[in-house]
């Protein structure tokens, strides 16, 4: 490790880069090479996939005749779905238990993981180290505001970026592992803060570090912006851009934190069984899929593809880098829209405009006294997007009745005028049997025990 792994780290991001911009074709081309060989190393190397994808033809397949996978199917088969035969389960469970382990590898050549659960079990994870030296290639070559070029990359080997990453709390969570497993090829062009919001003297670590970029979820932004408000922090005036992950930033804090932060605010799209599924476009504000390491399928209930412009109810991801623990049309439960027109900028990666949360995520009218499915983007329209609500809030504990909490971005909020855009948007969606209250709050914020904020809190069995 040395000079020859920093420059080779440099080359790499510069070659990334390139291949944004090459045409559909050949990205498609190089996209279906590497499932190719993904799939046939699979068949090779797990005996649980061996029988899995047995009756498909290595040299002669498209991607729509795999059977799609999901976290149980996993977990239920996990020592036989690694392509290695040097980790168990019990072995995952045991080093994960103990939290000296974080940033260490698994017999000096696997990062351990899991996911945070919020959706229901957790998926224990399996990666090599270089899975990580590749999403900070991607992150470098893709996801930043100025453009990689040599001169730049000549920059930044003499002035790193400083990228501060405050995460809820230190653990083996994807977000709050990342930065832990950084290869050493990485630190000469990324000098890396990373704090904990619960952490003491946050605000004051922060601003002696100065950062030039920043990572972090929307509701550790709110914390910091209110700071910024209240004249209590002052993060030295350096921020080149903030990467909003994990949780959806509204529009009305997006705008007022571009002149607070005084720098613009990307959203990035990933999870733990592909970290480095998506970088930000700089030109329209959502996503491009990095789709020449990654494949995003957006389907509906029956895995079949939904138009562009359209929401599907889950994607199916497919990884075409993690040979350790394959995951190929692997089904998440996040409603996502593509690009139905070509992106303004120079990538012709696949564009995501836009994540609606997750389908499991519901919320229930009462139709002739029977629960009936609502998703709370009806309500985010009304509330959300009005522009008035820092955060806000669902809670519901009985079918036909919420209860809306939101916390202002400014002084006050006319909750007149929020009851009449709830009225006219339950009306637009053939809503009935659907009653509500609203109230505004100080302030809404995570749990401190360092748990993800709950915008939905519903307390529903539709059954």
């Amino acid at each position: 490790m040395g000079l020859f792994d920093t420059l080779r780290f440099g080359a790499r991001a510069l070659s990334i880069k390139s291949m944004s911009t090459a045409s559909r074709e050949a990205i498609e081309s190089r996209q279906h090479r590497r499932l190719e060989h993904l799939l046939r190393h699979a068949k090779e190397h797990s005996p649980y996939l061996a029988e899995k994808y047995a009756g498909i033809d290595c040299d002669d397949f498209q991607l729509s005749d795999l059977p799609t996978s999901n976290k149980q199917e996993v977990m239920e088969h996990f020592d036989d779905w690694l392509t290695v035969d040097d980790v168990t389960q019990s072995e995952v469970e045991e080093f994960l238990e103990d939290q000296g382990n974080l940033g260490k590898l698994f017999k000096d050549k696997y990062v351990l993981g899991h996911t945070s659960g919020s959706s229901g079990q957790a998926l224990l994870l399996v990666k090599s180290p270089l899975d990580f030296e590749l999403l900070f290639a991607l992150q470098a070559a893709r996801g930043h505001a100025e453009s990689l070029d040599l001169k730049e990359l000549l920059v930044r080997f003499t002035e790193p970026v400083r990228l501060a990453a405050v995460t809820l709390k230190p653990g083996f969570y994807p977000s709050g592992s990342a930065f832990q497993y950084m290869p050493e090829s990485v630190r000469q062009f990324i000098e890396v803060l990373q704090l904990s919001l619960n952490d003491e003297n946050l605000g004051a670590q922060l601003a002696e570090f100065k950062p030039t970029h920043l990572t972090t979820y929307a509701s550790i932004l709110h914390e910091l912006a209110r700071d910024i408000e209240a004249g209590e922090l002052d993060l030295g005036g350096q921020l080149e851009q903030v990467v909003n992950i994990s949780e959806k930033l509204l529009a009305g804090p997006r705008e007022r934190y571009k002149k607070l932060f005084d720098a613009p605010i990307f959203d990035d799209y990933g999870m733990g069984e592909c970290l480095f599924l998506t970088a930000a476009c700089q030109t329209t504000g959502g996503m491009h899929v990095n789709a020449d390491w990654a494949i995003v399928e957006v389907v509906d209930d029956d895995n079949q593809p939904v138009p562009d412009g359209q929401p599907g109810t889950k994607v199916l991801i497919t990884n075409l880098v993690n040979r350790i623990q394959p995951f190929i049309r692997y089904e998440v439960n996040d409603i996502v829209v593509m690009a139905s027109e070509p992106c303004e900028c120079a990538s012709n990666m696949p564009l995501i405009a836009r994540i609606d949360g997750r389908s499991s995520e519901m919320l229930y009218a009462l139709e002739d006294g029977q629960p009936e499915p609502l998703h709370p983007s009806v309500v985010e329209q009304a509330v959300g997007h009005s522009g008035v609500a820092r955060e806000y809030q669902i809670v519901q504990e009985e079918p036909g009745k919420l209860h809306i909490r939101i916390e202002p971005l400014e002084a006050s909020v006319d909750l007149d005028e929020v009851r009449a855009a709830m009225a006219e948007q339950l009306e637009d969606n053939g809503t009935r049997g659907l009653e509500y209250t609203i109230e505004t709050v100080d302030r809404l914020q995570p749990e401190e025990d360092g748990s993800k904020f709950q915008r939905i809190i519903c307390k529903v069995d539709p059954q």
